[in-house]
């Protein structure tokens, strides 16, 4: 039987639209890419001002779709994820931007995917109901994609692909007090920086 996708699946989903960041970076280069994340965060944080501010904004169907409920009166978490995108493309190179992007969005969309529709051991994370199957699919699927990301950029590295699979997964099982959109891929990038210092990627 095929479920229909809830509103955290199809938030989550949503992330996917990191890829359009990474792909500008990876084609057209830091330049087009920083002014379309520059332009992306102050769009966002417009309507975000405008829809908290405003109780008949006109893109309240849409925006109900994407975020979580208690995100009606603060601030969505889409506009964290286009806020962790600015700023990695400012701070960090090529290789480090790309691979936090892609991990964090599709990882997270993966294991929320599976946890939604195979998930049947549930636990607790701070008020968030998650499931081990959604876990145990956001570890793997985050090696990996870190693994084939980081080959296709700058080589073979899968010491680093089980580092940073082992930080999402942390992440993920104790959930802190700040917004995943913009927490995971920040760790991602500090981890992957972190690694190529001590264990040179």
């Amino acid at each position: 039987m095929v479920l229909l996708p809830n509103l955290n699946v199809r938030r989550k989903a949503f992330h996917l639209l990191v890829f359009v960041y990474a792909l500008i970076y990876l084609i057209a280069g830091w330049l087009p890419a920083a002014t379309v994340s520059l332009s992306t965060l102050v769009f966002s944080a417009v309507l975000e001002v405008w829809r908290l501010r405003s109780s008949d904004f006109p893109l309240n169907i849409l925006t109900k779709r994407l975020i979580k409920p208690q995100e009606e009166i603060r601030v969505a978490g889409y506009f964290y994820f286009v806020l962790a995108a600015a700023i990695l493309i400012f701070l960090f190179p090529e290789f480090v931007v790309v691979t936090s992007l892609v991990v964090a969005g599709a990882a997270d969309a993966v294991a929320a995917l599976v946890g939604s529709r195979w998930g049947k051991h549930f636990f607790k994370a701070r008020g968030t109901t998650k499931s081990f199957e959604g876990l145990v699919a956001g570890s793997v699927s985050s090696f990996i994609i870190t693994l084939g990301t980081l080959y296709y950029l700058i080589g073979f590295f899968p010491l680093t692909s089980v580092v940073v699979a082992v930080v999402m997964t942390a992440l993920d099982y104790f959930t802190p007090p700040i917004d995943d959109n913009l927490l995971n891929p920040l760790s991602v990038a500090v981890t992957l920086t972190l690694c190529r210092l001590v264990l040179l990627l």
